[in-house]
């Protein structure tokens, strides 16, 4: 067996097309199939249910895919690390990033580590930090940084830079609360969520729970899947909010929203997220040494 059987595998079945696969390897057709069949036969069984609905994964070939990902994977990071010996550091990171730190501060981090490393490739995946977490302990990235930390026995949590929650509200909102800072007021307003699992909405629940509330008591109208969509629902009029700072103030700037300052910000870390198990990968020690340890533009406030 050798990894181009696999590849050539894995690009059939994630096309559902041989031709669409020969394209996306730089093949031919016909390579690809005996690459496949060559493969089938390795293994006594038939991967593909090539009938007229298209291409399928048989019951063997979906189990064979799954492990065929995970060794083209490891021999992916296998060579990486083999490279970090070197004297410069190349690769591919792959780096998971909730909103607020993946928009407002990773963009930065990330020029300022290639400057030092330029041979390094990073990508990057932006989601709610329950997912980064999970796609974290699926080796699915390589790093994960969040608003939210979880206690886990695989993950070591870094924090690496300071965050806030502040209450944003539509330009000209009412002067019942801005004028006493009474925070029960805000219940007679419809308000503005962001999606199950967001690290914002954990935060925004704890400080409701500071003030003696939770999110029943209040009467949200909306919940969206960004912090920006948020702010543009705030920004229609929809209700009001609790968001980063980060993301706030550059709204706020532009004369989009407005920020009650009088309430208690709620204070958050940012967090480095890496697994135990990987911890030691040349790419992923650089790169959470550079983020907890090396930029000074880095820092918890």
């Amino acid at each position: 067996m050798n990894l181009k059987k696999l590849e050539a595998f894995i690009a059939v079945l994630e096309k559902r097309s041989f031709s669409e696969a020969a394209a996306a390897l730089k093949s031919s057709q016909p390579a690809v199939s005996i690459k496949v069949k060559s493969l089938e036969e390795e293994l006594g069984i038939e991967l593909l249910d090539r009938g007229h609905s298209g291409i399928k994964p048989t019951l063997q070939g979906s189990f064979v895919y799954q492990a065929a990902k995970d060794i083209t994977k490891r021999w992916v990071q296998l060579n990486d690390d083999l490279k970090g010996f070197h004297n410069t550091l190349t690769g591919t990171l792959t780096i998971g990033a909730s909103s607020i730190p993946g928009t407002y501060l990773l963009p930065r981090w990330i020029k300022n580590f290639r400057t030092l490393y330029p041979k390094v490739k990073i990508t990057v995946e932006i989601s709610d930090s329950t997912k980064i977490l999970e796609k974290l302990l699926n080796h699915q990235i390589d790093v994960g940084i969040v608003g939210v930390r979880q206690s886990s026995s695989k993950m070591t949590f870094s924090p690496i830079a300071a965050d806030s929650l502040v209450c944003i509200t539509p330009k000209q909102f009412s002067s019942s609360i801005t004028d006493k800072l009474d925070f029960s007021k805000l219940k007679e307003y419809d308000l503005v969520l962001r999606e199950e699992g967001s690290g914002t909405r954990l935060v925004m629940e704890e400080y409701f729970h500071s003030y003696g509330f939770s999110l029943d008591d209040f009467n949200p109208s909306i919940s969206i899947g960004s912090t920006e969509g948020v702010i543009a629902a705030v920004e229609a009029g929809m209700g009001f909010s609790f968001a980063s700072r980060l993301a706030a103030a550059p709204a706020v700037k532009a004369d989009r929203i407005e920020m009650i300052e009088g309430f208690q910000p709620f204070h958050r870390s940012i967090y480095l997220s890496i697994l135990n198990e990987t911890a030691s990968r040349p790419i992923i020690k650089e790169f959470a040494d550079f983020l907890v340890n090396g930029d000074p533009e880095i820092g918890i406030s």
